[in-house]
């Protein structure tokens, strides 16, 4: 059984790739084509990704005032760099996003206090301390 399952691993490569769904062409493209609804994909494309930016912890300097702000400052990117547009629509999108807006990422997490030992006996109501396995 395991030697159909790695058969199959080899197989199937494309299956394990980590392609992008939407690159910069992808978005400019529903930006730009007038086609009925995409006006308001475009607006919700570039809504989507700046409020990802901060539930994930982004921190802007201006604000956005509205959802048109966002688009325009996507589409004002792509613009700029028609050279670029290969690239993911999410990279792109949060590069022109950053800029417009005065956005610094979040800081990376501290390092947590090393776990005690295994078999070391935990002061009664210390707090569990769990430690991912890699």
């Amino acid at each position: 059984m395991k030697r159909l399952v790695v058969a199959a691993l080899f197989l199937l490569p494309g299956i394990a790739r980590a392609d992008y769904l939407d690159k910069g062409d992808d978005l400019w493209g529903i930006c730009t084509d007038n086609a009925p609804g995409h006006k308001y994909l475009c607006i919700g494309m570039a809504t989507a990704y700046f409020d990802m930016m901060l539930a994930t912890g982004y921190r802007c300097t201006v604000m956005a005032t509205d959802r048109d702000q966002l688009r325009d400052a996507v589409l004002k990117y792509l613009a700029e760099n028609p050279g670029m547009r290969s690239q993911p629509a999410s990279e792109l999108a949060l590069t022109s996003l950053k800029a417009a807006f005065q956005c610094v990422p979040p800081a990376p997490p501290q390092a947590a206090s090393p776990a005690p030992r295994p078999g070391k006996p935990q002061p009664r109501g210390a707090p569990i301390q769990l430690t991912p396995i890699h």
